[in-house]
């Protein structure tokens, strides 16, 4: 593997981590440790679907503690992963936050405070527990401009989309790209499976080869293998490592 800047990389992040989710999420992390990842980078939700926030059990702390030890990050993954704000205004907005997703695009129509209160909310949360938080991604990927503007007050270092990095707070956009699955019924499954091969092939000679998996992959055996081989693929070629880690090399 060629050094400095010219290293070629791998950045999976496993999304929707949280206690309901974290024995799919377990499944998921064997599968990668089994082809050699060994950075991964974990979007934690605070109160994955809960409009309260519970806290977390110390057997998802003690596990989350052990996968930060062993190389991988946490990211702040939204707080509720619910869209609970003014219903979509125009087919378009329906289409983005009903269509494209099961409306769980929580930060893609909140208001700024709203967006303030529970970025604030969810990096205490994180923190507290000892786990350092470099990255927000909103769920869905879908931040409104409401949103967007808060981040700067955060001291954080990346969001990302389905197709970019962002390093903040100066919105430096590194054009990425993410492999991701949409499982909600089986036409879906199959358009995945065109998509994820033709996009992999584009990026073979790539910089940066993104892969977004999450915890409902685990359930269709026939997306775990298409995903092990598009990673052990990877995995042989690139270096696997977090976003941040990925994000401090760039000039």
């Amino acid at each position: 593997m060629s050094s400095g800047d010219d290293r070629r990389s791998l950045c999976v992040a496993l999304h929707d981590v949280a206690p309901a989710t974290w024995p799919a999420c377990e499944r998921l992390l064997r599968m990668l440790g089994e082809l050699g990842v060994g950075a991964v980078t974990l979007l934690v939700v605070p109160s994955y679907h809960s409009r309260r926030s519970l806290g977390f059990p110390p057997d998802f702390c003690r596990a989350i503690d052990q996968r930060l030890r062993s190389g991988d990050e946490v990211a702040l993954h939204g707080f509720f992963h619910l869209d609970d704000s003014r219903p979509p205004q125009t087919p378009q907005e329906w289409f983005q936050r009903r269509v494209l997703t099961a409306a769980e695009a929580e930060f893609a129509a909140i208001t700024a405070e709203e967006a303030r209160i529970r970025l604030g909310a969810g990096l205490e949360m994180l923190e507290a527990h000892g786990w350092p938080v470099h990255g927000f991604v909103a769920p869905a990927w879908q931040l409104g401009m409401a949103a967007r503007a808060v981040l700067a007050e955060f001291p954080l270092d990346y969001t990302t989309s389905r197709t970019a990095i962002w390093k903040l707070p100066q919105w430096q956009c590194f054009r990425a790209p993410s492999l991701v699955y949409s499982v909600r019924g089986r036409a879906r499954r199959q358009l995945s499976i065109v998509w994820n091969e033709r996009l992999a092939r584009r990026l073979r000679d790539s910089k940066l080869f993104r892969v977004s998996l999450h915890p409902a992959d685990a359930f269709y055996p026939e997306v775990v293998e298409h995903w092990r081989r598009l990673i052990a693929r990877a995995a042989w070629e690139r270096e696997a490592i977090t976003k941040y880690a990925w994000l401090m090399r760039q000039p």
